[in-house]
């Protein structure tokens, strides 16, 4: 019976978001704004179509994962030399100006230092994923503002996830300085197996996989859950 509700909920949320995206389609505006609309909508906060609230939130995670995944595959590192230091001075420049006015809010309204800092992190990053949506579905990757932005966006996530790493163990640990220093440890050394398997394994082994595109995608998926688990099991967030 929990199976079939479970169905039942995740049909509908489809349904909801075929129509609202078919709406959103005929006002000529992107998908991912009716992808958003649906979530708001089914939410329970309006409809409470959700009742099997943690396994949605699974199938919610594995989205995010495979979301983050396909937003990785249109940042490419190497636009960072076409329009390296217009994206790095860009996007540090708007991270340190946001983050110090946010901050200063965020201390005026009363907030404590941890929540002031959460927040203001929260303030000064795009959203990656939709901006690559955006640029994507308009063709616009390969345009200068479109390599630009993405240069940007690579910075942005640059930083978001050194920042991720740092600010994950705030809440529990007395000692920042030294949890910082171990979990950029345990990040880079992550970041370098992740490197080398790559390199030495992933790349041999795709000529053969590519001769299948189902394989391909499968064995594409696979691997980017292994990595969010991987890292989720050493302490990291899966959108890392």
């Amino acid at each position: 019976m929990v199976a079939l509700n479970l169905f039942t909920e995740v049909s509908l949320i489809i349904i909801f978001a075929v129509v609202i995206s078919m709406l959103i389609r005929f006002l000529k505006q992107p998908l991912i704004v009716g992808y958003i609309l649906t979530g708001i909508l089914v939410s329970p906060y309006f409809l409470d179509l959700v009742k099997s609230v943690e396994s949605i939130e699974a199938f919610a995670k594995m989205g995010i994962a495979v979301l983050l995944f396909m937003t990785g595959l249109n940042l490419n590192p190497k636009i960072i030399k076409e329009v390296g230091k217009v994206a790095v001075i860009t996007g540090l420049g708007q991270i340190i100006f946001t983050v110090i006015v946010a901050f200063s809010i965020s201390k005026l309204l009363g907030f404590s230092t941890l929540t002031a800092i959460y927040i203001a992190v929260a303030l000064s990053f795009s959203s990656t994923i939709i901006i690559t949506k955006l640029l994507s579905d308009k063709g616009d990757t390969s345009t200068l503002y479109g390599k630009i932005a993405i240069g940007f966006l690579i910075v942005q996530d640059l930083v978001a996830i050194l920042i991720l790493i740092i600010i994950s163990s705030f809440s529990s640990v007395s000692n920042l300085s030294s949890i910082a220093t171990q979990k950029i440890g345990i990040g880079l050394a992550l970041l370098a197996g992740v490197l080398l398997v790559s390199f030495f394994i992933i790349r041999p082994a795709t000529k053969s996989i590519a001769k299948s595109q189902e394989l391909l995608l499968l064995f594409s998926v696979g691997w980017a859950f292994a990595l969010a688990s991987a890292f989720n099991f050493f302490g990291f967030s899966i959108e890392i």
